[in-house]
């Protein structure tokens, strides 16, 4: 009779302690990873040789210099938000909402800069119009200098399309053809329309878009380094602080300030954006002329000869002698990287799928926790988990430097540590996502298996689970390709033996060995194709290939 009694009560007790355990292990990876980090480049920067001191932010405000790149930064990162939206805008609106011809040309030309890192166009931007370029010096004739904040905006801008082209794309796919075909029956011609109702539809949409490309234009150091010249930025000198003097209280309060511009939008976006739900219906296409069709199409004609064409001079410069000059074939470049880049491409392959299935894993499980949860705290977990959203990727990148640099949590130089860091600068992405898939299942699904008995925790892996598998796959994607591409957030996290592709690209072009980083270039292009074709080989949606 004991020992039923004993079974019974360790039956009922068991599922409570594993749940509770997961809830503390959950908030335990979330203070060490993510809140750790944070605090501690903000501790660093307030440290310096002599203790807490405010010198280096007294250096940053009276120093013209800092304040210029501030300023430099900011700029930038409006023009290339600006214009990312636009040309986002237009792909959008002519791939879904019109009967344009070859449709085909630009879905590639949009889709390109996803597999074809900023840094890579940049270095295909030089082969094509540097002062040696193939267009201007080969066709033209001419050596102009294109190094400078105009041609960071551009390269940035090009690279941030396809980010504006797919956050404008969700939302405008769940509009109801059924208002714009109101608006219509009520004698409003198709701009009208596309004025007073489908406009102000997309406004969450381009406003989400409009904060993830600021953020990622504040962050991007690569692009500046090799288009920008002299022109610096708060990424960039955060980079050469740490890389060039060893500086970490500089480095760290240049990334601190480098955060409140990104906080403070990330903010104004919270509390005035209302959200908004995507819903299967019915997609009505505008009605043009044909004078309408040349004024849409000319930016995304003229924005889809450039991504080509960029994609086109690094597959060609990885097989000539010398890009712009010497158009002879050669293998020389591909076996100097082979030779030199062996492990660099194992990294890469190990960290992205390793990235890609505990992301899209642990993702879901926390929007299960935080979209179902009824605890106290929760709405400070998913302010938590969201956090990695709103920070700069060099910044989480010198948090990782600084936080397990020393025992008990001594991660540096490891694999370990690249594989956390792009974990938490993934997982936001993969926790919406959940989010998304779980306002659209009915919780009685989940109450009915509770009520025969399973555990939270059972429930979650019988039937929740199967029912992110959408979420699963599409976050595994975007993390396996995000991880190829990543640089500024590993950069100071890499050893000789944890190197990957993206910093053997940006060695190359910092060394100006043109050709063998054009060829690490598309083995990125080609790990990220496969890692594409291997994750849909799941089922996954394949809406958007």
């Amino acid at each position: 009779m004991k020992e039923v009694f004993n079974k019974e009560i360790l039956t009922k007790i068991y599922p409570k302690i594993l749940e509770n355990g997961f809830y503390i292990l959950a908030n335990v990876f979330l203070l060490i990873f993510i809140m750790y980090p944070v605090f501690t480049v903000f501790l660093q920067s307030f440290y310096g040789s002599n203790g807490f001191t405010f010198d280096a932010y007294s250096k940053f405000i009276s120093d013209s210099y800092y304040f210029g790149i501030l300023k430099n930064s900011i700029v930038v990162a409006c023009f290339s938000t600006i214009i990312s939206i636009f040309l986002g805008f237009i792909f959008s609106i002519i791939i879904f909402k019109t009967d344009f011809k070859f449709k085909n040309f630009f879905k590639i030309a949009v889709f390109l800069p996803i597999i074809t890192p900023g840094f890579i166009s940049s270095l295909a931007y030089v082969f094509l119009f540097g002062r040696h370029g193939a267009v201007t010096y080969g066709l033209l004739g001419l050596e102009p200098n294109i190094y400078g904040w105009k041609s960071v905006v551009i390269m940035q801008s090009i690279d941030y399309t396809t980010t504006a082209f797919f956050i404008i794309s969700a939302v405008l796919l769940g509009i109801s053809g059924e208002f714009e075909d109101a608006a219509r029956n009520l004698g409003s011609n198709e701009f009208q329309v596309f004025k007073k109702v489908t406009l102000p539809l997309l406004i969450p949409g381009i406003l989400s878009a409009g904060l993830l490309i600021f953020m990622q234009s504040m962050a991007d150091f690569g692009t500046p380094i090799i288009v920008g010249g002299n022109f610096n930025t708060l990424a960039t000198a955060s980079y050469f602080e740490i890389i060039g003097r060893y500086n970490t209280q500089m480095a760290s309060t240049l990334s601190v300030i480098l955060l409140f511009p990104s906080m403070a939008l990330f903010y104004l976006y919270s509390k005035y954006h209302k959200g908004y739900e995507l819903k299967k219906s019915k997609l009505t296409k505008y009605s043009l002329s044909n004078i309408q069709k040349i004024i849409l199409g000319f930016p995304a004609v003229f924005f889809s000869i450039i991504a080509y064409l960029l994609f086109f001079a690094v597959f060609v410069a990885s097989f000539t002698k010398s890009f712009g000059h010497n158009y002879a074939l050669t293998l020389d470049y591909f076996y100097e990287a082979i030779s030199a880049g062996q492990l660099a491409i194992k990294n890469t392959l190990i960290y992205a799928l390793s990235s890609s299935i505990l992301v899209a894993f642990l993702g879901v499980a926390y929007s299960y926790i935080v979209y179902r949860g009824k605890f106290f705290g929760r709405k400070l977990m998913d302010l938590v988990i969201t956090l990695p959203f709103a920070i700069p990727g060099t910044f989480m990148g010198l948090g990782y430097l600084l936080a397990f640099n020393n025992y008990p949590l001594l991660l540096t130089g490891t694999s370990s540590i690249i594989i956390l860091n792009c974990m938490v600068r993934k997982l936001p992405f993969s926790f919406k996502t959940g989010n998304s898939v779980l306002s659209q299942v009915e919780e009685s699904v989940e109450e009915a298996s509770l009520n025969l008995g399973a555990s939270r925790l059972k429930t979650f892996y019988k039937v929740v689970l199967p029912l992110l598998k959408p979420a699963i796959i599409f976050s595994m994607i975007y993390t396996f390709i995000a991880t190829i591409k990543s640089l500024g957030s590993i950069i100071f996290l890499m050893t000789a033996n944890t190197k990957v592709l993206s910093a053997m690209v940006f060695e190359s072009t910092i060394n100006r060995q043109l050709g063998v980083g054009a060829c690490y270039s598309m083995f990125m292009v080609i790990l990220s194709i496969i890692g594409i074709l291997g994750i849909l080989r799941l089922k996954g949606d394949k809406k958007w290939i």
